[in-house]
């Protein structure tokens, strides 16, 4: 007969203890500083840098800047979120180039978009300037009522109750972020999208690693800002630093076997980075080839944002948070697209698309992009995107609240996924693009015309692989 253990007992009468004791360690909130200045701006001091060298294990899973943006010209309001006051992110070790994101501020919206949960919308809404989950209740206009006898007021109120009553409103996350206006001073709270500091399995960057050089580029005053047509918002940043735990382990004998291996083989840490392509598609209809030269070891999705051209320098529209389909609401303007690899059509079959309300299709497309975004080792993103903002135009304008379309504006996505597989343990799941003889192109059939210029911004979402060696050197390979 079988014996009897604790494995035929519910769970609720195992009273073993489970896990195991920490190892001996102590832990502190580092905060490292700008080195250029103090005060920088678009047009003046552009560019902040910040130096990191930990001492210890630095704990990227809660690293977070932190900054001051002060506000001049015009009241606005931040496009998406706090991210956008960044149109580049890049790390530097020793004066390589170890990781460099350009349209950062469209990448993040992006990001902020399709990998958040609702739980995170809050912190953001608190911390990064993020807009909150947002209702709109259009219930149209009612006249008065004809006169001041009880009939006819109670003929105006049944039919206010009438139009209102179990009436479905619409929710969602909306573009306009918090307001900044003239004089405002505010402090925002964000983490940065860098496969290093964000990387998979949220390892520490090691003890010993060599000084990491943080530089950010700062975004055009209309590009960081919405606001209303024909206003100069601008802003100015100041006290930047970046902050996160580093922690020390006080065992010498475990650290005595660290050292060991890391001058034996070094540490190895893997993340999910984007190279940046960006293409101009001319008004007019026909079929759009734009060309795409990625050339990388695994390159995981191809992620392409449609926008107005001269988004960036203009007020009243959503450079960072707006993408779309098209550019009337209703209409179906780009009506296919496929990605061409090697020569090899990727999906196999064109993406088709139709905006009309009689016959929509938009599901096919953003199955592709909640693959193509999905964090690694995930089937599908987290998606805070809804039906209608599929549908919109990119072409719609900020209006100022509490008219404002910021639930409205679209976040249509031209992805592909590239993966071969979805599974956290595994590296190197992507395309092969760097052996590529022939350019990649995205090709876009716009039957109708958007009858504007538009900029496609195209982000390859690639594997990177840093590489500490034994005496603290970093390098990459993606």
């Amino acid at each position: 007969m079988q014996s009897i253990t604790k494995e035929n007992l519910p769970k609720s009468m195992r009273y073993g203890l489970t896990g195991a004791t920490a190892v001996a360690a102590s832990s502190m909130m580092a905060r490292w500083s700008s080195v250029n200045g103090n005060s920088f701006s678009p047009t003046g001091a552009n560019e902040v840098r910040i130096r990191v060298k930990a001492n210890g294990f630095l704990s990227t899973k809660h690293h977070y800047l932190q900054f001051t943006v002060t506000g001049g010209g015009n009241n606005a309001t931040i496009d998406t979120h706090a991210g956008s006051f960044f149109d580049r992110v890049t790390i530097e070790a020793n004066g390589a180039i170890i990781e460099q994101i350009n349209s950062y501020g469209l990448y993040n919206s992006i990001r902020c978009n399709y990998n958040r949960s609702m739980d995170d919308i809050n912190k953001d809404n608190c911390e990064g300037g993020g807009a909150r989950l947002s209702t709109i209740q259009s219930v149209g206009a009612f006249p008065e009522a004809a006169g001041n006898s009880t009939a006819q007021i109670k003929t105006a109120s049944d039919a206010f109750i009438a139009a209102t009553n179990n009436l479905t409103l619409e929710t969602g996350v909306g573009s306009a972020g918090r307001p900044i206006n003239v004089a405002d001073a505010k402090i925002f709270q964000i983490q940065l999208q860098s496969g290093l500091l964000k990387n998979h399995f949220e390892k520490a960057l090691p003890d010993g690693l060599t000084e990491l050089e943080l530089v950010l580029r700062l975004a055009n005053n209309k590009q960081a800002f919405v606001g209303t047509t024909g206003e100069n918002p601008t802003f100015s940043i100041s006290e930047v630093s970046l902050n996160a735990p580093v922690y020390q382990i006080q065992d010498a004998g475990i650290m005595a076997e660290y050292r060991a291996a890391i001058a034996e083989e070094g540490v190895m840490i893997s993340g999910d980075t984007a190279k940046t392509y960006i293409n101009n598609v001319v008004a007019g209809a026909g079929v759009k080839t734009l060309q795409i030269n990625d050339r990388s070891l695994s390159c995981k999705a191809l992620v392409t944002a449609i926008r107005k051209s001269g988004a960036n320098t203009t007020n009243q529209l959503y450079a960072n948070g707006a993408y779309g389909f098209t550019a009337t609401a209703g209409a179906t303007q780009l009506e296919s697209f496929k990605y061409i690899i090697g020569g090899v059509n990727y999906p196999s079959n064109d993406v088709k698309l139709n905006l009309t309300t009689v016959a929509t299709n938009v599901g096919r497309a953003h199955e592709e992009t909640l693959k193509a975004l999905a964090r690694h080792g995930d089937a599908y993103a987290n998606s805070l995107v809804t039906h209608d903002q599929l549908l919109s135009a990119f072409d719609d304008i900020y209006a100022a609240p509490p008219a404002t379309n910021s639930i409205q504006v679209p976040r249509g996505l031209v992805s592909v996924d590239l993966k071969k597989f979805s599974d956290d343990g595994l590296r190197m799941v992507g395309m092969n693009t760097s052996q590529n003889s022939s350019p990649n192109v995205l090709e876009l059939n716009i039957t109708t015309t958007f009858g504007i210029d538009a900029d496609c911004t195209t982000f390859s979402i690639c594997e990177a692989f840093y590489q500490m060696d034994g005496l603290g050197g970093l390098t990459v390979v993606m």
